[in-house]
């Protein structure tokens, strides 16, 4: 074996770009070009004193003494592997990673892994025929570079599965590309994947396969075993694609919907679909994914198998560049799915047990001691464990999820303590050792095994635990998990034992307050412990009874000062808050569906101005249940209801709606009666301007929020501003923003002030303008969006005159942020606002398709007539009949996808 160098040293890694496409494509050409590109780097390496560590696939881990070495190394091989076309197999087109640190040598004789996990991942970052140097290395040879050779900084990043960012440099030379896509690291990614706060370990084999698989197929199913580790493979293998896929990678965990309609609205609310006018939730989720190129991630498909399924059916149909990753315990059985069994992790053979440097060949060794030292400083592998740690890794089957639970156990035992006992509780579980045990009989034992070590107490919490359809904080487990024999102190020392034990995780997403969460699989074993020992449904009860508590302190705070700190709070707390709020209106027991009544009532006003949350759906299918309430909260979840139908079309239930949230008046307890008055005003007479100042002055008689009241009073500036009134349009307006200031509520001002710009748009645009602006910068900020295409639209309009390139970016932000979002009403907006403002810039033709675009979208003409948005008139005088004529019916005839990309094709051509 070659003695390693110690001290200082530097790593390079390389892999080729795309070669598993090729092995697929081109095996013959590849054979040949893979020999020479393997001779390369292995002459190379030797020539600039470097040590080849490992050929891992199609590339090598090498390390050099010396970092100008290694650098010369690089660029030496990538100057002969950029040209070279061997047989047709294409340019060898290798990326490639260089680190230095400080080398450290395990018992073994070979590398620790930290500083080679880094350099590998610096090299997973970037492109075919790019050299990626850590800031580590470029102070060792910034002045002593080879020839023509230089640095270029590419800026701080976070790599994959590292806690801590690292400067990046590019090597650059005459002779090598310099054109790159960004670095695929974290920072680069777009989209929701979650920041791995532990190593991946093992798994290679399995990892490149699904990306080759992804690669080739558009729906890939990871299946197996709950706790195999079938998440954190996919989340591995997202993070690997995510900078291939221009709109990002989605991961959408399924775990929370309790059926069918629930996985959709997960789903809308995570991409953040806003449901479309007169169709269905699911049909808005394809429409707003139709144009995307991205992956979406399905985790936990098991309990929602069918609906999945067919959901992922209809995405194959209808959305071309969208390619799903599914994690389930079955595959979804459907047309083109490619399944992958993943299996447990390598485990040493009966004969490696004494052996260190065998045993850390094993994928399940290698995390035992990952996670063992996570957990107790200074753990090794050594002789006197060895054994041990074998034994638990091979009696475990390999399972990633019971080898974690079995390492944090070092903490207080050492691992022949632990594997005596976890012997001892597979003999009573699994009936006697057997040599062959199913996986998820062997699971299942290993979580008992956890479970049988906690106290009395602390098992009877983690059983109520079972109820959280997400992350919690402490005081809501304290609310479900105190009884008479157990006190809140006793819950929260309880909690505090079971994250030291691994039965609980910390949620570190949490701002300001501890949090947490459970992993699905033991949450599914604490829910099961529930319904066998205790009333379930008393639990339940209990958890429906604490979120109605935090809807009615939420309610009140998202309209208040501190709404940008309450809205991710909100946010976070969604999937409790639905599934209280289902389980409580579907519950038969008398009384229960009040407290989804109430969960609802109180947060009414979000309904329309955060509609992807999808509180107006839960207000619309709690409208029966809240007319067996009482008359404050009965307004404020139909006046919920009413704004949701509003949104999708539906004039006859938001008719149906209207009459029903208003036929009592304003009762005065009601916790948020603005979306009552204004939707049901809005959608029955929008010359009823009486009806809002009447509505109005009740609110004030009544002590309402004056959050309410400002959205009331912003609704009277509009049907002014509608009726022509425009002194009572700008002095409501003011008044609403007067309003909005005094609460200092963002939303709040992000709504008023585009109607205190609409109203003053003539007399004093300078004054529209900075209203309008400050509109935007809330919106950017975290409040609301229900006004954003507005008043985007408006600042277009009011800059067209003198200032095109920002009336033109105005109008883009508006047109991105629909695509984005998937918001039809932005949509309208940026609709009749660009065929406005391209008017006032002289882009008639493209305007007066835009009329045809408004006029077949049929979207809100019933609220604000189209001849009174767009200016048909003074288009038609410009381009003459027939020239208009011709341009409406070519804007008419488009669908929505053409509409769309006419857009979006103008919008490029213009700003140019």
């Amino acid at each position: 074996m070659v003695e390693l160098p110690s001290g200082t040293v530097t790593f390079l890694f390389t892999d080729l770009e795309g070669s598993t496409r090729l092995w697929e494509e081109q095996r013959a050409e590849m054979q040949s070009a893979i020999s020479l590109h393997d001779a390369i780097l292995q002459d190379v390496v030797e020539a600039h004193d470097g040590i080849v560590l490992s050929e891992m696939g199609d590339g090598i881990a090498a390390v050099f003494v010396s970092a100008r070495e290694a650098v010369g190394a690089a660029l030496d091989a990538q100057l002969r592997l950029v040209n070279q076309d061997p047989n047709g197999a294409g340019s060898l087109r290798a990326r490639m990673g260089l680190h230095a640190a400080e080398a450290e040598l395990r018992a073994d004789g070979r590398y620790v892994n930290v500083p080679l996990n880094r350099c590998a991942r610096l090299m997973a970052s970037a492109h075919g025929g790019q050299v990626l140097v850590s800031e580590s290395v470029e102070a060792l040879v910034r002045d002593v570079l080879p020839p023509n050779a230089g640095l270029v900084s590419l800026g701080v990043h976070r790599l994959r599965d590292l806690t801590e960012p690292i400067g990046v440099f590019q090597l650059t030379h005459p002779g090598l590309p310099t054109d790159f896509a960004p670095l695929r690291t974290v920072d680069a990614v777009r989209g929701n994947l979650p920041e791995q706060l532990t190593s991946f370990v093992g798994r290679e084999g399995e990892r490149a396969a699904l990306v080759g698989l992804l690669e080739s197929s558009r729906v890939v199913t990871v299946t197996g075993v709950g706790g195999v580790g079938k998440t954190r493979l996919a989340l591995q293998v997202a993070g690997d694609l995510g900078a291939r896929f221009r709109d990002g990678v989605w991961l959408c965990e399924l775990a929370a919907a309790g059926d069918a309609d629930a996985m959709v609205e997960l789903i809308a609310a995570t991409l953040g679909v806003v449901q479309r006018p007169v169709v269905t939730r699911e049909a808005s989720v394809l429409e707003f994914l139709r144009p995307k190129e991205l992956l979406l991630v399905l985790d936990n498909c098991e309990h929602v198998l069918d609906a999945a399924g067919r959901l992922v059916e209809e995405l194959l149909q209808h959305c071309p560049s969208v390619r799903v990753l599914a994690t389930s315990r079955e595959g979804l059985a459907i047309a083109g799915e490619q399944l992958w069994q993943l299996r447990s992790l390598s485990v040493p053979s009966p004969s490696a047990s004494t052996d260190v440097a065998t045993a850390l060949h094993s994928d399940a060794v290698r995390l035992f001691v990952d996670r063992a030292s996570a957990a107790r400083r200074g753990f090794e592998l050594d002789d006197t464990n060895v054994g041990a740690v074998a034994e638990i890794c091979r009696r475990l089957d390999g399972v990633p999820l019971a080898i974690e639970l079995a390492a944090v156990r070092v903490v207080s035992m050492t691992p022949q303590e632990i594997a005596g006992l976890l012997d001892e509780r597979f003999r009573l579980l699994a009936g006697g050792r057997r040599s062959s045990v199913e996986r998820h009989q062997t699971l299942r034992a290993t979580v008992e095994w956890s479970y049988s070590l906690l106290d009395g107490t602390e098992r009877v919490v983690f059983d109520r635990l079972g109820v959280f359809a997400g992350a919690f904080d402490a005081d809501a487990a304290v609310a479900i998990g105190t009884n008479d024999a157990t006190d809140a102190w006793g819950v929260r020392d309880a909690l505090a034992s079971l994250v030291t034990k691994s039965m609980v995780n910390v949620d570190d997403t949490a701002s300001d307050s501890s949090g947490y969460v459970m992993l699905e699989t033991l949450r599914q074993f604490a829910l099961e412990r529930l319904s066998a020992e205790d009333d379930v449904d008393a639990v339940r009860r209990r958890h429906a009874e604490h979120y109605v508590g935090v809807a009615e302190l939420m309610g009140p705070a998202l309209m208040g000062p501190d709404e940008l700190v309450w809205r991710p709070r909100f946010r976070a707390a969604l999937d409790n808050l639905r599934a209280a709020f289902t389980w409580a209106l579907d519950s038969p027991a008398e009384g229960d569906e009040h407290l989804a009544v109430q969960i609802v009532a109180h947060l009414a006003d979000q309904a329309p101005h955060d509609q992807a949350a999808g509180l107006g759906a839960w207000a619309e299918r709690a409208v029966d249940a809240a007319e067996r309430s009482t008359p404050g909260l009965r307004t404020a979840v139909l006046g919920a209801a009413t704004s949701s139908a509003m949104y999708r079309g539906d004039v006859e239930s938001q008719l149906s709606f209207g009459a029903r949230a208003l036929r009592d008046g304003i009762p005065s307890d009601c916790p948020a009666p603005s979306p009552a008055i204004m939707f049901a005003v809005l959608g029955t007479d929008v010359d009823d301007l009486q009806t809002l100042v009447d509505a109005a002055t009740r609110l004030e008689e009544i002590g309402a929020p004056a959050y309410n009241l400002t959205h009331v009073i912003a609704s009277q500036a509009l049907i002014a501003a509608r009726l022509g009134l425009r002194p009572e349009a700008n002095a409501a307006a003011a008044r609403a923003v007067e309003w909005a200031r005094l609460v200092d509520n963002p939303t709040g001002l992000a709504v008023s002030l585009p109607m205190l710009a609409a109203a003053r748009f003539d007399e004093a645009p300078d004054d529209a303008l900075a209203a309008v602006e400050e509109s935007i910068a809330l919106t950017r900020a975290g409040a609301s969006d229900g006004m954003y295409g507005f008043a985007l639209m408006i600042a277009a309009e009011l800059l067209a005159p003198h200032d095109r390139a920002r009336a033109l970016g105005y109008w883009r932000d508006a047109f991105r942020d629909f695509q984005a979002v998937g918001a039809l009403l932005d949509l309208v907006a940026s609709v009749w606002g660009g065929s406005r403002t391209l008017t006032k810039l002289g882009e008639e033709e493209v305007a007066a398709t835009l009329v045809g675009i408004w006029a077949s979208l049929d979207l809100l003409h019933w609220v604000v007539p189209m001849d009174e948005v767009v200016p048909s008139d003074t288009l038609r005088a410009t381009l003459g009949d027939e020239r208009y004529e011709a341009a409406v019916a070519r804007g008419s005839a488009f669908t929505l996808d053409e509409a769309v990309a006419y857009i979006g094709d103008e919008l490029e051509r213009l700003c140019a």
